[in-house]
């Protein structure tokens, strides 16, 4: 029995159609936080004037110089060696290209057997980073003073940080990164499979977990349930425990009156959807497809769609399509919009994952503060609704064989008869495939840029193919609804049902004709001269027959 627990988006389901596709194969879905890091700021630390007020007005420093701010920074790393010396936590020197994660794998294992908490690896590195430091130029403290007060200025320098690796009770293996020099940068990183895995442990449901990926689970909707109890309120609150307990030290007094309060704010996040299937077969087939019909169909103004987005402003970022292999020749397929990118892969044989991560929520018009961490789950989790319905329609070509049949007759719209698409015509193949390509352009294509490339690409000249043509072939395809114009502009892109008819005309030729044709030249060997044929021989002449049979049919046609 397959499990959707789906939650409902503008009431229907996010991925009704991927899920009615293959049901069948599919044993459970979920969706929740991938990977997240956030930011810790002391707010009452943010400008020069703030640290002057704090270190004059509050901690009564006259003079701020080198040795007062290098002071703190001693202060901190003292106590940070002393707190390891004391829990025999080791601290290293992190080496140039090392993998901390595995590195400090064993260590984690350790303290999972015997059911601990806390800290168990330190790693420091030198690393650029805010500070302040005082000026060379001098002033006044006050009318008839001598200039002896250097003034502080903010500045980047290269200095050491401190990555405690841990194992919280609530959200799991997690790392907290701080930096010694005033202002004490904070960053945090965390997984959202990792807090699902506590709150499983916690209820007593059974489950498997393969690195990041849930594989299996008693109760699916126990596990989704988990998975959105993940809120800002309760990273927070885990958040704040360790950095007082991590973090530089400060007196009560010192935060009340300089506001020495840690604020966090999402740097990056990644929120996956993923299916789990029952077996290895389809999941390759699903992937491979999709990752070919989306080479052809994410362009530029569907990956804009997908992400939301329905006007058309200057992009900062990327806008583009790409297959990316990876390591063991695993593949990722990702559509990149400004700062962000979606992203589809398979692993593990029967897992295959859509993912979106952002490097910046303002491109989605959305707060970077932690509170706001519910509304960033809502907008990401509808990016994933486009893009899983975007592939669906990819992968629906049920009854569409039909197209063939009517698109090769002419249409009549008022006093206006355009003529029938033939799969044979070679111009209106050369068209499509052009347009199918037009990724670049949002809003489509002008007659004459697709011209241009239509010669350039397929090495027609502009005697063979001229211009009225062209335009003669575009008029077609808008009569039978394959193709639309831009509003206000003399620029054209495929409707949803251009594209289908396009990619089902390529692949026609591509995966169909063009092996059957080169099977015809292939010399078969005579009757007599003909070895015993295997069982594997008779099913590949079987099979080569009915391909011919076919062919016949269409010509009939």
């Amino acid at each position: 029995m397959i499990l959707f627990v789906e939650d409902e988006i503008d009431g229907r389901q996010p991925v009704e159609l991927f899920t009615k596709l293959f049901g069948a194969w599919l044993v459970f879905v979920y969706h929740c936080f991938d990977r997240i890091v956030l930011s810790g700021y002391l707010m009452g630390l943010q400008r020069p004037g703030q640290v002057v007020y704090w270190l004059q007005q509050v901690l009564g420093v006259e003079a701020i110089t080198k040795d007062v701010l290098s002071r703190r920074t001693r202060d901190y790393i003292g106590w940070v060696e002393s707190y390891a010396r004391n829990r025999k936590i080791p601290v290293e020197w992190a080496e140039k290209d090392l993998s901390k994660e595995d590195y400090v794998l064993p260590f984690l294992h350790r303290l999972e057997r015997d059911q601990r908490y806390g800290v168990y690896f330190i790693f420091q590195a030198m690393e650029q980073g805010w500070t302040y430091r005082p000026g060379s130029q001098l002033v006044s403290r006050g009318p008839g003073l001598p200039a002896d007060y250097p003034i502080l200025h903010k500045h980047r320098a290269r200095y050491r940080y401190y990555y405690f690796y841990l194992r919280d009770e609530v959200l799991g293996p997690m790392i907290v990164r701080m930096g010694t020099f005033i202002p004490f940068e904070a960053s945090y990183y965390l997984n959202g499979h990792s807090y699902i895995e506590q709150e499983l442990c916690r209820q007593g449901v059974g489950f498997r977990k393969l690195d990041n990926a849930f594989v299996s689970v008693e109760d699916a909707g126990i596990l989704q349930a988990a998975a959105d109890r993940l809120s800002g309120e309760v990273i927070q609150k885990r958040l704040n425990y360790w950095t007082v307990l991590l973090g530089p030290k400060f007196s009560k007094h010192d935060r009340r009156a300089a506001m020495l309060e840690r604020s966090y704010y999402v740097h990056q996040v990644e929120y996956c959807q993923n299916f789990i299937f029952k077996r290895n077969h389809p999941i390759q087939k699903i992937f491979e497809r999709s990752c070919e019909l989306s080479l052809w169909r994410m362009t530029g103004e569907k990956i804009w769609r997908a992400f939301g987005k329905g006007h058309r402003d200057r992009i900062k970022g990327k806008l583009q399509t790409m297959m990316e292999g990876i390591e063991h020749g695993r593949h990722v397929f990702r559509a990149y919009w400004k700062h962000a990118w979606v992203k589809q892969y398979e692993k593990y044989s029967t897992y295959l994952r859509n993912e979106v991560t952002s490097n910046n929520l303002r491109d989605f018009k959305l707060h970077k503060g932690l509170a706001y961490l519910g509304d960033v789950r809502k907008r990401l989790l509808e990016v994933l609704d486009r893009f899983a319905g975007q592939q669906a329609e990819n992968l629906n070509v049920h009854e569409e064989f039909s197209l063939l049949r009517r698109i090769a007759m002419p249409v009549t719209k008022g006093n206006t008869k355009t003529a029938g698409i033939r799969i044979q015509d070679v111009r209106m193949i050369r068209l499509m495939e052009v347009l199918l390509h037009a990724g670049t352009a949002i809003g489509g294509w002008s007659a004459r840029r697709i011209h241009e490339v239509l010669l350039e690409k397929f090495g027609v000249s502009g005697q063979q193919y001229p211009l009225n043509s062209l335009r003669y072939d575009l008029r077609k395809l808008k009569g039978h609804g394959l193709l639309e114009r831009d509003t206000g502009r003399y620029a054209y892109r495929l409707t949803t049902k251009g594209q289908k008819v396009a990619i089902l005309f390529l692949l026609f030729h591509k995966k169909l004709c063009g092996p059957v044709a080169g099977s015809q030249f292939q010399h078969r060997p005579e009757e007599r001269h003909r070895p015993r044929q295997s069982q594997l021989e008779r099913a590949y002449y079987e099979a080569d027959r009915a391909i011919d049979n076919i062919m016949s049919l269409l010509r009939a046609a």
